[in-house]
C-alpha cells in the first residue's frame, strides 16, 4: 500500500471500492438487514471453496482481525463479500473477539468464524498428569470465554494458537478435548496454527489425520518479518508445498497467514510492486483454500480486495 495514500473512510471505501469489487468473485453479505441476510444460506453463495473435509465454505480472501478493533471495518469487509473472519482469544486481551461478536450479530449463519486458544503445555510437561489436566482445563475455559465474547453457541473453527511441537498437539488428552467439543457441537472443525516448524507440523498432520485445519505462514518469499514484533521466520518452500499438496489430497483445510509479511511483489518487469500482487501469487498457486490477511484500515481492505479482480 502507498504509505502516502490518503486514509479512506468507511463511506469513501464503500463508494470507491465496493461498487467495483462486489460480485466479481462472490456476492456480498447485507449487514443492514440481518433478517434477509440470515435467509440467504452461506452455502448458496458463489465463489466459495470447501475448506478440506470440514464441509465449511469460505471465500478465497479472509479478514484477519488481529490488528484492528474497528467494528465498522469488519462490517465493510462483510459487505464487500468476505465471509471468513479470523480472530483469537489473546488478541487485544479478548476484546477482539468481543468486537467480532458485535460485528456479526444477526449474521451468524452468514459468516465463518475462526478463533484460537493457547495450549499451555510443553514437551517437558508431557510426563506430568497434573500439568496435562491443568492445560486441558485452561483450554476448556478459553473455549467458553470465546463463545461468550463472540455471542455464539458454536465456533466454525477453533485452532491451537502457535503450535510448536507435534508431540504436544497430538497428546491424547488434547485430542480428547477437541473430540468432546465437536461431539457437543461447540466447534465444527479443529486444528492448529504455527509460526515456525511448519513443515514438520504439517507432515505430522498428514500422518495422523486428526486435525481438520492448519493455518501456516505462506508467501512468495518463503520468509516473513512479523509486522509488530520484527520477529523473522523462514521455511523450505519446496518441502512445504509438497506437504501442502499432500494435505489437500488428505482433505485437510489449509489457511495461509503472513501473506503480506514477505513484502510486495511486482506483476512483471517494470511493474510497481504491490501487496495485492503478493496475494495474487498465493491465489495462483492454489495451495491453500483461503487466506487470513491482517487488515488494519480501509486502504488495506481495498488493496487486498483488488487481488480478487
Amino acid at each position: 500500500m502507498d504509505k502516502d495514500a490518503k486514509p479512506l473512510s468507511r463511506k469513501e471505501f464503500l463508494k470507491t471500492s465496493a461498487a467495483g469489487i462486489l460480485g466479481i468473485c462472490f456476492s456480498s453479505i447485507s449487514v443492514k438487514d440481518s433478517n434477509s441476510a440470515g435467509q440467504k444460506k452461506n452455502e448458496e453463495r458463489p465463489g466459495l471453496a470447501e475448506l478440506g473435509r470440514t464441509g465449511i465454505k469460505v471465500t478465497p480472501l479472509g479478514f484477519g482481525a488481529s490488528r484492528t478493533m474497528e467494528q465498522s471495518l469488519v462490517m465493510a469487509a462483510l459487505e464487500a463479500g468476505l465471509n471468513f473472519l479470523d480472530t483469537g482469544r489473546s488478541y487485544f486481551r479478548g476484546q477482539n473477539e468481543m468486537m467480532i461478536g458485535r460485528a456479526t450479530a444477526g449474521l451468524r449463519k452468514e459468516v465463518v468464524i475462526q478463533s484460537k486458544l493457547d495450549l499451555g503445555l510443553t514437551s517437558q510437561q508431557l510426563n506430568s498428569p497434573a500439568e496435562i489436566k491443568r492445560a486441558v482445563a485452561e483450554m476448556e475455559a478459553s473455549l467458553q470465554a470465546s463463545l461468550r465474547a463472540l455471542q455464539t453457541d458454536y465456533l466454525d473453527i477453533m485452532l491451537i494458537h502457535g503450535a510448536v511441537s507435534p508431540e504436544v498437539i497430538f497428546q491424547e488428552e488434547v485430542r480428547r478435548f477437541f473430540e468432546d467439543a465437536k461431539r457437543k457441537g461447540t466447534i465444527k472443525a479443529h486444528g492448529f496454527s504455527c509460526h515456525t516448524n511448519q513443515v514438520e507440523l504439517l507432515r505430522a498432520a498428514n500422518k495422523k489425520l486428526f486435525y481438520d485445519v492448519v493455518m501456516l505462514p505462506y508467501n512468495h518469499q518463503g520468509a516473513y518479518v512479523h509486522a509488530n514484533t520484527g520477529r523473522p521466520g523462514k521455511w523450505d518452500q519446496v518441502a512445504l508445498e509438497e506437504e501442502m499438496d499432500k494435505a489437500r489430497q488428505n482433505g485437510l483445510g489449509l489457511i495461509a497467514m503472513k501473506t503480506c509479511s514477505g513484502g510486495q511483489l511486482a506483476a512483471g518487469p517494470g511493474a510497481e510492486p504491490t501487496f495485492e500482487e503478493a496475494l495474487r501469487w498465493i491465489l495462483r498457486r492454489s495451495k491453500v483454500h483461503t487466506m487470513a490477511v491482517a487488515m488494519a484500515n480501509y486502504n488495506q481492505l481495498k488493496e487486498d480486495l483488488q487481488a480478487l479482480q
